[in-house]
């Protein structure tokens, strides 16, 4: 059968093939779409690798980073990104990292020289451990020129950037963890516990010592500047008589400033104030054997009151370090004559 010329399988072949091209171009474009759509919400989606921390020190190269480590989500070696305003900012080395949740490290790359330039001490930023690929993305700024004397002054002139190996032995680059370099010891607590010997008095009045175990914990407030807070107690036996004991109390408050000394120890001259309290719960209490006279026991009460006493003090503190975080601690002073151990958080 012919119509107009045609054959007519061959004009229904047509007919299928006019009907389904534009179902045909709709599905291809949808899939375009759909493709896109997919692209571009996976390129907005935040890694679940990315960990929030806070920016603690810059050190004035701005080539080392002290970081909290919160999660302790990476460690010493490990290559690690940041990135800030969801954008890739740089690439560091973790170089150290701490029992307190701090982590150093040192910037061997950078992405974004702008954004790099903002970071600050207290801002947070996102941490990426391992493969940044995820991120990087991105159209780098072209490669420019670098003067031989902007290279020999180890700044940063480019995002591509890479540290040389001078700038590893560069004083700014302290991977130390404290903010402050002026200070001789970095922490600012130091908690000790000493054995000394605390001048007091005999049941006769007559001056002597007391073996006594104390503890302290002394803070920096300033720059080499300490608080210092003591507290220590020993029992004397038979006093104020036979068979009653005596407990010291011994309370003192204490101003230092620290002075560097040679093989790593320093001195600490101080000055402050010192309260004894004395109890003896039975002195004065009669036991009812009348083995004691109401003079006795009026006697009793005022030994344990000579024992009391507050007066202002003046001595010399020594710490030899003797590890890192502990030191050998010895004090030499109108209160107490001590020798033990110190550590520092």
């Amino acid at each position: 059968m012919n119509i107009n010329g045609f054959k007519l399988p061959v004009f229904f072949c047509l007919l299928i093939v006019l009907a389904f091209s534009p179902l045909r171009a709709q599905n291809v474009l949808d899939d375009i779409e759909e493709e896109d759509r997919t692209e571009s919400s996976s390129t907005s989606e935040v890694s679940p690798n990315l960990i929030l921390e806070t920016i603690k020190s810059i050190s004035s190269s701005k080539k080392i980073f002290i970081l909290t480590n919160q999660n302790q989500s990476y460690s010493r070696g490990d290559f690690i990104s940041i990135l800030f305003a969801n954008k890739l900012v740089c690439r560091a080395l973790v170089a150290k990292t701490t029992n307190d949740k701090l982590s150093g490290i040192k910037i061997i790359k950078i992405y974004n020289l702008s954004l790099w330039k903002q970071l600050s001490q207290g801002k947070e930023v996102l941490i990426l451990k391992g493969d940044d690929s995820y991120f990087s993305n991105k159209e780098k700024t072209p490669a420019k020129e670098v003067s031989p004397k902007d290279k020999k002054s180890n700044k940063l002139q480019t995002d591509d950037d890479l540290f040389n190996s001078t700038s590893l032995e560069n004083n700014e680059d302290d991977l130390s963890f404290d903010e402050n370099s002026k200070r001789l010891i970095k922490p600012d607590n130091l908690l000790s516990f000493n054995v000394g010997l605390l001048t007091s008095k005999d049941i006769d009045g007559a001056a002597t010592k007391y073996t006594q175990i104390s503890a302290s914990w002394g803070y920096q407030i300033a720059d080499s500047i300490w608080v210092e807070a003591a507290a220590g107690t020993n029992t004397i036996r038979d006093y104020p008589f036979t068979s009653l004991d005596t407990r010291l109390i011994n309370l003192e408050f204490r101003a230092k400033y620290t002075l560097s000394a040679p093989f790593y120890s320093y001195f600490q001259p101080y000055f402050g104030y010192q309260t004894i309290l004395a109890n003896s719960p039975t002195a004065g209490v009669d036991p009812g054997d009348n083995s004691r006279s109401p003079e006795d026991l009026a006697k009793e009460l005022q030994l344990v009151k000579n024992l009391k006493k507050s007066t202002i003090i003046f001595g010399v503190t020594y710490l030899k370090r003797i590890v890192p975080g502990w030191f050998f601690r010895a004090d030499l002073g109108t209160d107490i004559l001590n020798g033990g151990l110190s550590i520092e958080f």
